[in-house]
């Protein structure tokens, strides 16, 4: 059996960072995730586990720190201010009071009193096995870093270090199966919209030439999203062209970067009216101080992200991605 390789990269919007938890968990058939953490701990194995949310894991810088000496693999951390703690992290969903409208900071969470949080890698997952598919994926990603936070430093080593076990275990405890394509599903940028064009290009370059040393055989882009300024338009722009000039490189989707934003003026943004479909897919059209994708936004990601997968990775196809809609791109 086929079973490409996924490992989703990226930010909050990767990450999964909603007010509100996945209305139900998702099980699946023949997919899994892998979770790095008992190799951490000294064991020769991870973990693939079968179920969805949270998705991702707390990845501790120091293990000492998050859990002392006397630890195991078991031990749930309560360590939480996670920007500061974590190379990366695991799906979170700060609801307060519904009735108030309230949110927790982030940092308010750890690994302990976290919950099931939606995520945008399981609503793909889902996708790709409603059509009879399967596949073994991993989820490297963490709220409010730059594409910098891949290239270089204790992160960048770390997720070097995550990718080449994921793979490895999968060989191993998948022999059976065609794992041949291993491919990095990307969806990031947010906190690069200042630092121009030309920068972004490049560090995906960067990026991918690294991805292709640790064994990726394909880059898959979900174009990021409005986030606060239109200079976001700068890294769309440098998404696109990478995809359009980088032969293993592919745009899977457009759809993230259709989504409103709450106080943005759709007609300044879009070159037409905004469908019901992508409408409310943020919680902060529901009164709360969160921007970020929710459940029903990475639901419809997905609608259209899967077609296209199947099409490049079963069907030896290009890509069919969406018509352009952001005034500043057209």
């Amino acid at each position: 059996m086929k079973k490409p390789l996924f490992v989703f990269a990226g930010q909050s919007n990767m990450l999964g960072a909603p007010v509100y938890e996945a209305t139900e968990q998702i099980y699946y058939k023949n997919s899994a995730e892998y979770m790095h953490k008992r190799r951490r701990f000294g064991q020769r194995y991870g973990e693939f586990k079968t179920y969805a949310f949270p998705t991702g894991e707390f990845s501790y810088k120091s293990l000492d720190e998050a859990y002392g000496e006397n630890r195991n693999a078991d031990m749930k951390s309560t360590l939480n201010d996670h920007g500061r703690h974590v190379f990366f992290g695991a799906s979170m969903s700060n609801l307060l009071s519904d009735e108030e409208k309230k949110v927790y900071p982030f940092a308010h969470f750890s690994e302990d009193n976290n919950r099931k949080a939606p995520s945008m890698a399981p609503y793909i997952v889902q996708g790709l096995e409603d059509k009879g598919y399967s596949c073994l994926y991993t989820h490297i990603a963490k709220g409010g870093v730059a594409i910098k936070h891949f290239l270089e430093g204790g992160a960048a080593e770390y997720f070097n270090e995550k990718v080449a076990d994921f793979f490895s275990e999968a060989k191993e405890k998948y022999p059976d199966d065609d794992i041949s394509e291993k491919i990095l599903v990307w969806h990031q940028g947010e906190s690069d919209k200042a630092n121009g064009y030309d920068y972004y290009k490049e560090a995906l370059y960067k990026l991918w030439e690294n991805a292709k040393n640790l064994g990726f055989t394909k880059f898959f882009m979900v174009r990021v999203g409005y986030f606060g300024t239109d200079s976001i338009t700068d890294v769309m722009k440098a998404q696109e062209d990478f995809c359009n000039e980088c032969n293993e490189a592919y745009m899977i989707t457009r759809v993230a970067s259709f989504i409103p934003w709450k106080g943005k003026n759709d007609a300044d943004w879009f070159i037409d009216q905004t469908s019901e479909e992508f409408t409310f897919c943020r919680d902060s059209f529901h009164g709360f101080a969160n921007g970020h994708i929710n459940e029903k936004g990475f639901k419809v990601i997905a609608k259209y992200a899967v077609p296209n997968i199947i099409r490049i990775l079963y069907e030896n196809k290009q890509p069919v991605v969406e018509k352009e809609r952001i005034i500043g791109l057209i």
